[in-house]
């Protein structure tokens, strides 16, 4: 028997951009928020031997659904200024829920 639910796609995430500066990360939420581009947060703690040698920070990974691509693209586009200080992904997202 089949509900209304088997049809619903479901890992459709992906990660679209990493930004290690916290205004450019709150510059982007916000823009996100107004554009209606529904998004969550991953944050990724850098190495122990980058740590140590002072090179990569904490960075955060923008995840979005994969049906609003084109919104968050146009998003960027809009926020030229902030495009330097943000690294463009567009994978496929390994976020995994265990319970």
């Amino acid at each position: 028997m089949e509900n209304e639910y088997s049809k619903v796609k479901v890992n459709n995430e992906m990660d679209f951009c990493s930004v290690t500066d916290l205004d450019v990360k709150k510059t982007l939420e916000k823009e996100f928020m107004r554009a209606r581009v529904s998004y969550f947060l991953r944050w990724e703690k850098p190495g122990f031997w980058s740590r140590l040698f002072g090179g990569r920070r904490d960075s955060v990974v923008f995840c979005i659904n994969s049906a609003q691509l084109e919104t968050a693209d146009a998003v960027l586009r809009e926020l030229g200024e902030i495009e330097g200080d943000v690294r463009m992904l567009r994978t496929k997202s390994n976020n995994r829920i265990g319970f």
